[in-house]
């Protein structure tokens, strides 16, 4: 065992592992919205501990005797050299969250809020509910549509975070650490007792100190302008500007600002100022307070400039801290030359009115390059599902979340060749159908079907290669199928055409002029009946004569011939008119006066169809 004269300052608990590790040193890293990491060098008197053992067990390192120190999980453990009594390990300490770095997924999130999908992504995995804490000052919308794809669970609830300009850091205790989620500074702890300002004058002070501290302005964004644009609104403009007094003017423009409504379009660029502006002024300092965590205020005293002496909200820190008389034998070339023992920490702080946003992450971590693979989704048994855009929902490719059904995305725009006010072209993708997913302004959350694919299961309706000089547009009675529409262009040499079917009914409408000119023949069949229907007249031309059907009578140029012999178009009851005259007809004729030059009667009036 150690002597008690060599009794340490810092103090390492480790659940689960009856051991007599001490700490010979550490250095760890804090910031707001980040996860912590501290090694630790240890050194204990057994030379063979179950290093697997060790892994993910709960840590606490102390930093003095007053239950101030950071608490995690071992992340890293290594086994150093061995001395004549002592043992070296090194270990890594991090929070429970930093572990959702090495999970990523691809899915996607409808109708919640931020704090709903990031419960849901920690509660995946494995951080229970009293682990995390929301302390929100105000209310968020929901998010229709939201997609995880390649990034992982720990960058996807940074960067929602960040996108609203929500914070994070830990609190910490000697059982546990809590994860504390807010948007505002009244969530960070405030300082235990001032801290004094007292310059580095090579002594040990009795009490913690700053030993030194500055402050540095910096240039940053004044303004920040946001667009965006409603497929529901088209002509409305979308756009909100925030700025502050300070000069010069310079501009932030983002599109799309993620908003459909003014009122949030300026919450979110209000936001993004303050985001910008957040670390317009900073301190920089160091000195061995021990209370000082990232997420917690430091009260500075003592300073020879007044308004200094003031609050400062810690945002990064870094600890460090030695013990060499944890050590019972000569120290190893790995202790280095440098033996500081004691505490000491370097650290960055913005005043406390200077509200904190996170920075966002790169513009790559919301963005996907090129097209995606989906097939058309809807309700159970439905063939056509769409709503009153003509927008579809679909299963993509890679989400093993999905059901396949009016549930499996968001409305999905579908692109046209052609589209306008109550004209262009409109072409459904239907259920089962795989379609072709680009995403605007590469944008996850914003997906639009820009085709559709054949496949085994969905081929083209032709026989390829074979029909290759064919193209065709093929559509398909719904419900139920069995029958189709069709347009098929033939441009074989020698065999050209073009076929046109109707499954059921085939209406056209010309609202002037209609002609059809053939090189050769036309020919019309009916499997029961042709009408011919003209308002004024009718005229059948062949060969250089004409028979003309009007108000006036039926007239022919020639007369007419039945087996070769010439017959009157307009003779007595014969086998010739097909059907009776109706009176409207026979009354025509009267009026005319028509007459037959065979038929001398009929110049008396006193023709026989009278």
């Amino acid at each position: 065992m150690f002597a008690p004269a060599n009794q340490s300052a810092f103090n390492l608990t480790l659940d689960g592992v009856a051991s007599d590790l001490k700490v010979y040193s550490f250095k760890g890293a804090e910031a707001l919205s980040q996860p912590y990491c501290f090694d630790l060098e240890l050194v204990g008197e057994q030379p063979d501990l179950d290093l697997e053992s060790l892994l993910h067990r709960p840590v606490y390192l102390g930093f003095d005797d007053q239950d101030r120190g950071v608490h995690g999980l071992v992340h890293r453990v290594a086994q150093g050299d061995s001395g004549r009594r002592l043992t070296r390990y090194q270990i890594s300490l991090v929070p429970q969250l930093a572990y959702l770095k090495h999970s990523s997924h691809q899915r996607i999130f409808q109708h919640l809020t931020v704090s709903q999908i990031v419960a849901q992504v920690l509660v995946g995995q494995g951080i229970q509910s009293d682990c995390f804490e929301f302390r929100l000052s105000g209310a968020y919308p929901e998010r229709e549509y939201c997609v995880q794809f390649g990034e992982t669970d720990l960058a996807f609830i940074q960067r929602l975070c960040a996108e609203l300009g929500i914070h994070y850091h830990f609190q910490h205790s000697t059982e546990r650490h809590l994860l504390v989620f807010g948007d505002d500074q009244t969530v960070f702890a405030q300082a235990e007792q001032p801290t004094p300002y007292s310059p580095g004058s090579g002594m040990v002070a009795d009490t913690p100190a700053i030993k030194r501290f500055t402050v540095q302005l910096e240039t940053r964004t004044t303004a920040v302008n946001l667009r965006d644009y409603d497929l529901r609104k088209p002509r409305l403009a979308l756009e909100s500007t925030v700025s502050d007094e300070h000069v010069p003017r310079l501009e932030e423009q983002g599109y799309p600002g993620c908003f459909s409504d003014r009122a949030h379009g300026k919450y979110l660029a209000q936001r993004g100022l303050e985001r910008h502006r957040s670390d317009y002024r900073i301190a920089h300092g160091s000195g061995d307070e021990t209370a000082l965590l990232s997420g917690r205020f430091l009260q500075l005293s003592g300073h020879p400039r007044e308004d200094w002496n003031d609050l400062w909200l810690v945002t990064h820190i870094t600890h460090e801290g030695q013990q060499p008389q944890v050590l019972e034998e000569a120290v190893t070339e790995s202790a280095g030359g440098d033996l500081r023992q004691g505490y000491r920490n370097e650290f960055r702080a913005a005043p406390w009115d200077v509200i904190f946003r996170p920075a966002m992450p790169p513009p790559s971590r919301r963005s996907i390059a090129g097209y995606q693979n989906a097939v058309v989704t809807g309700p159970e048994g439905s063939e056509i599902h769409c709503d009153e855009y003509g927008r579809v929902k679909v299963q993509m490719a890679w989400d093993r979340n999905g059901a396949h059904n009016d549930h499996s995305s968001c409305w999905l725009r579908v692109t046209s060749g052609w589209a306008h006010d109550r004209y262009g072209a409109v072409l459904i993708p239907r259920v089962g159908m795989e379609v072709l997913v680009g995403f605007v302004n590469g944008d996850m959350d914003m997906p639009v079907v820009v085709g559709c694919l054949p496949n085994a299961a969905t081929p083209v309706p032709l026989d390829l290669p074979a029909d290759k000089t064919r193209s065709i547009f093929r559509s398909q009675s719904s419900p139920g199928g069995g029958g189709y529409n069709e347009l098929r262009i033939e441009d074989r040499q020698g065999a050209e055409e073009i076929y046109l079917r109707a499954q059921r009914d085939w209406t056209q409408e010309v609202l002037h002029d209609h002609r059809v000119n053939a090189g050769r023949a036309i020919q019309m069949g009916a499997g029961q009946s042709v009408v011919i229907d003209a308002g004024a007249s009718v005229t059948i031309q062949a060969g250089g004569h004409s028979i003309s059907i009007s108000a006036a009578g039926i007239f022919s140029s020639t007369p007419i011939k039945l087996a070769g012999a010439a017959v009157p178009l307009m003779a007595g009851p014969s086998q010739t008119l097909l059907a009776p005259l109706s009176r409207v007809q026979v009354s025509s004729f009267k009026r005319s006066a028509p007459f037959c030059e065979e038929c001398e009667r009929c110049r008396n009036g006193q023709c026989e169809i009278a």
